[in-house]
């Protein structure tokens, strides 16, 4: 192509077309075809320019090949700021934040100033790697030493970090701070201050803030309206959580999956389940007439959206209704994973269909899926209450096998299955088997198991437990 463009076409052959196409390649994300054209300039006998260079640097570093740009880099004879800055963004961007510091302090040695977006560059990545206190340290030099005064980007990345790192009132006063300097917050830090007072239970100065940007006419996006509406379902106040769902649907911000899926939850677990199908209907709907104007607007259900009502279903035994939205996931596209198997195995064993059940566990394998837990539990408890407590006892050894640690509902299942089936010895050596693996019994168990010996007038093996568990308590409280 070069040869084209000195000896065929009417194009000027010089570094500033080169330098064009390098960055014509680079956006179109063609970048070996950029180093090509590169390599071809320099056999020509043309100088590359800076700006040929840091075309080539931001090409490789969105390309996530940081090291070859700092090879590049080397190249160089003055590097300006704009060099620095796109070296110090692709090492951020890979966490490499201690080569960005080292190479922010070269840039300061060989005379040059950072500029505000330099700064910006190395406190969010600082911040993503959670470490907030660099990130703050960085905020005061550049005020008091460089004298330049950071942004709301800056602003907004820090007061994240701090709300991440449980500093509530540094946040709180970074936020106030930033005002007081005539730095105005935007979308993005009214939305971390809302999640952080979410996540600290403060909803009354949540959405305190959300009527805020309204008065500011700030727009509230999906993520600020969906972090408030969980904030709400995670306290209970569904009312609260739907009313603020229509307020964002009346200020034209359509809810996502995410919106949806927090409700949903919400209103099985509080036993809405009318009301839950009833949004699920709406979202289908909304779906299949994308002509009409719906509230969830063309919002697709996912996998999570399906384990939740399948779930919802299943605790208020409405099990034929769960086997057919399971069934309809497949002719919807949706693929089912653990949650999924786990919910519908542990609807067969309230059915006592436990064949079924078992069945469904095996084919989870042929299907790429692996049980957790919470599917091992499922059908250990299916089985203890069925009274095949040696089929529990088998599946709890396969657990092993499969490196999968049991908990304290395994253990406690298997002590009531061995309970009921009359067998104080198997139910003994559960128990005991509970206490050295570190798991610690509830006070119902306890009294369960001393009853038990003691209605069987086995009172040494009934002290003995009681001497184990107290040694092993205090092993664990001295360690």
């Amino acid at each position: 192509m070069s040869n084209n463009i000195k000896h065929g076409l009417q194009i000027p052959c010089d570094i500033y077309s080169f330098n064009i196409l390098i960055k014509c390649f680079c956006s179109c994300s063609k970048l070996p075809f950029a180093l090509s054209t590169f390599g071809k300039l320099t056999k020509l006998g043309f100088h590359p320019t800076l700006v040929t260079f840091n075309t080539l640097l931001h090409g490789l570093c969105v390309e996530d090949r940081v090291s070859e740009a700092l090879d590049l880099f080397h190249q160089m004879c003055k590097p300006n700021v704009v060099t620095f800055t796109t070296l110090m963004n692709g090492l951020c961007r890979e966490g490499r934040v201690v080569e960005a510091v080292a190479l922010l302090d070269r840039m300061v040695e060989d005379g040059l100033q950072p500029n505000q977006i330099t700064y910006g560059t190395i406190v969010d990545g600082m911040c993503k790697m959670g470490d907030t206190v660099s990130a703050l340290n960085l905020l005061r030099k550049m005020e008091e030493l460089s004298h330049i005064k950071p942004d709301v980007v800056i602003y907004s990345a820090i007061i994240d970090g701090l709300w991440k790192d449980g500093r509530h009132t540094d946040a709180q006063n970074l936020f106030i701070e930033m005002q007081d300097k005539g730095i105005f917050p935007d979308i993005v830090t009214y939305s971390c201050m809302i999640n952080g007072f979410c996540s600290s239970g403060k909803w009354s100065e949540a959405q305190r803030l959300l009527q805020e940007m309204l008065v500011r006419k700030i727009s509230p996006d999906v993520v600020t309206f969906s972090g408030l509406i969980n904030a709400l379902v995670k306290e209970g106040d569904l009312n609260s959580a739907q009313d603020l769902l229509q307020e964002m649907i009346s200020s034209g911000v359509c809810p996502n999956v995410v919106t949806c899926n927090t409700l949903l939850d919400g209103l099985c677990d509080s036993g809405k389940l009318k009301d839950a199908l009833e949004m699920f209907k709406a979202m289908q709907k909304s779906m299949m007439d994308i002509d009409a104007t719906h509230a969830f607007n063309g919002v697709e259900p996912d996998v999570q959206t399906y384990n939740i009502l399948i779930s919802g279903l299943i605790n208020e035994g409405k099990f034929l209704e769960a086997e057919e939205l399971y069934e309809e996931m497949p002719h919807r596209g949706i693929v089912p994973d653990t949650v999924t198997y786990s919910s519908m195995i542990n609807g067969l064993c309230k059915q006592s269909r436990l064949d079924e059940a078992t069945q469904m566990f095996d084919s989870m394998g042929s299907k790429s899926f692996s049980p957790n837990i919470v599917t091992f539990n499922t059908l250990i408890t299916g089985y203890c209450k069925a009274g095949m407590v040696d089929d529990g006892l088998e599946l709890f050894c396969e657990m092993g096998r499969r490196g999968i640690v049991a908990n304290a509902i395994t253990y406690i299942t298997l002590i009531r299955g061995f309970r009921k089936v009359g067998n104080i010895n198997g139910s003994l050596d559960i128990f005991q088997e509970m206490i050295s693996s570190g798991v610690y019994p509830d006070t119902i168990t306890i009294r369960n198991m001393l009853t038990g010996l003691w209605s069987k007038e086995e009172l040494k093996k009934a002290l003995a437990m009681l001497e184990e568990l107290q040694m092993s308590m205090d092993h664990h409280l001295v360690g």
